[in-house]
């Protein structure tokens, strides 16, 4: 069966946080690490169109791991941050979208995808294109992104100033899906929306359940 990926959390990645300057300025260089704090003991709630949804953060040697749960929903992320950006080395997926219909799959890539690259600023632009491997099958993914100035977004679990980004995921067999994400330093992912324009799983999302935009908005942050 040809599965394609959700592409929607990302998303989140781990580090220590570290103070820097304001980020402001439309030149600031952001630190990445500060985005995806490992070692804080948070757990992240968002209100999510599949209900509500709990992230965690791990560490496994050189891979920062961001896992995602909801009851019919969940994603996980394998990554790597290097110097020159962070990518994406698998992708895991659930989705139960009625009680007997249930979509699983983990993909992985010819080489690393590039989630975004580094060093971080507003008015940085990137753009990425390889396989994808899934069940035997191959596809040819690519993504564009470009990342904006600060913005402060307010939701139940605070007030953050956040960067935002933008992309572009664009796969075989016509999938098409436009990501929007805020975020913060020392927090991670503060807010995502999905716009579905193409097929594939997302686009039964769409078609079957209504879902033609799926958002993703943090309403609790819970310490250890």
């Amino acid at each position: 069966m040809n599965y394609k990926p959700l592409y929607i959390i990302p998303l989140l990645l781990l580090f220590a946080a570290i103070n820097v300057p304001s980020l402001t300025k439309k030149k600031t260089v952001i630190n990445p690490n500060s985005f995806f704090p490992v070692n804080n003991g948070l757990t992240l709630v968002y209100k999510s169109s599949f209900g509500e949804s709990i992230t965690k953060y791990s560490q496994n040697d050189e891979f920062t791991i961001s896992s995602s749960e909801a009851d019919n929903f969940k994603y996980r992320q394998t990554m790597i941050i290097k110097e020159d950006g962070v990518y994406v080395k698998e992708t895991y997926q659930y989705l139960k979208i009625f009680l007997f219909i249930k979509k699983e799959a983990t993909f992985t890539y010819g080489k690393p995808l590039l989630r975004f690259p580094l060093p971080l600023f507003p008015g940085a632009e990137w753009q990425w294109e390889g396989d994808e491997y899934c069940d035997g099958e191959t596809n040819k993914v690519k993504v564009t992104g470009k990342a904006f100035n600060m913005e402060y977004i307010t939701t139940k679990a605070g007030r953050f100033e956040a960067i935002k980004l933008e992309s572009v995921v664009e796969g075989s067999g016509n999938s098409k899906n436009r990501v929007t994400e805020w975020f913060a330093e020392g927090t991670g992912l503060i807010k995502a929306k999905i716009v579905i324009e193409g097929g594939g799983v997302m686009g039964i999302l769409r078609d079957i359940l209504g879902y033609g935009t799926i958002e993703f908005e943090l309403i609790e942050i819970r310490k250890e």
